[in-house]
């Protein structure tokens, strides 16, 4: 299957990359064995956020997902962007390699990489802050290691949607929203850097939060028509992070 055009420019997915209707079809016919573990996040994260994240994943989170003799296969669902969702997938994978737990990683891109770089540079200077060309340029590789780590990338973009769609706001934004209703519908367990207090913004992660605690807020536009995750087990778990607390912080949410 050969890759959109629109991921040709800018940041190039190694992975094949699908549409999210064809990807949707083939989690009814998962193995039982796989679950799906996805992960959301703020796009900004201070030094000791990051920090406090790491130590309450690795310490407190990862263990107590995966016990001795625990799941026979994972399967991680990122967002791509940078901050939470490439720090998401680096200690992730990184704790599973460690740990000899076969897993394989899927992005879900809601807009092509390049896209994803700009927006978060307008979110810095939004939050008052610049990004040097060096720490641009960090983010870009790691953005292209995760793709380059994928099994799959899911292409969220409607058919046909190129330039004129991407410059308009309002539209990334309905992508965003997208990302997080496949993330809030299609984790089996999601985690979610999550501060306190933090504004309900359209796409941001209290908004993923608030969809996964309650399905019926999630407008029809962004509906998956296909079965929500499987119950039981660990089925639909959701686990916060406040970055800002220690390791064991991290709850059942």
């Amino acid at each position: 299957m050969s890759r959109p055009k629109h991921l040709i420019n800018g940041i190039e997915p190694p992975a094949l990359a699908v549409p999210l209707a064809d990807w949707l079809r083939t989690l009814a016919g998962r193995d039982d064995s796989e679950f799906l573990l996805g992960g959301t996040g703020h796009l900004l994260l201070s030094a000791e956020e990051e920090e406090n994240v790491v130590m309450q994943l690795r310490l407190g989170v990862l263990p107590r997902l995966f016990p001795a003799g625990g799941y026979a296969q994972v399967c991680l669902l990122c967002g791509l962007a940078p901050g939470s969702d490439l720090l998401f997938a680096r200690v992730l994978s990184g704790w599973l390699l460690e740990h000899d737990i076969p897993f394989r990683m899927i992005g879900l891109l809601p807009v092509p990489p390049q896209t994803l770089l700009e927006d978060w540079q307008d979110s810095l200077r939004e939050a008052g802050e610049e990004i040097s060309p060096t720490q641009r340029q960090l983010q870009r590789q790691q953005i292209e290691t995760t793709l380059a780590s994928c099994e799959l990338i899911v292409d969220l973009l409607p058919p046909g949607s190129g330039g004129a769609e991407l410059r308009d706001q309002a539209f990334r934004e309905q992508q965003y929203r997208l990302l997080a209703a496949c993330l809030a519908r299609r984790s089996d367990i999601l985690v979610a850097i999550l501060r306190e207090q933090n504004l309900l913004r359209p796409g941001g992660t209290a908004e993923v939060v608030d969809w996964r605690r309650h399905p019926h807020h999630i407008p029809a536009e962004f509906s998956i028509d296909l079965p929500p995750p499987r119950p039981g087990r660990d089925g639909h778990r959701l686990i916060v992070i406040d970055p800002a607390a220690g390791y064991s912080a991290a709850q059942d949410g």
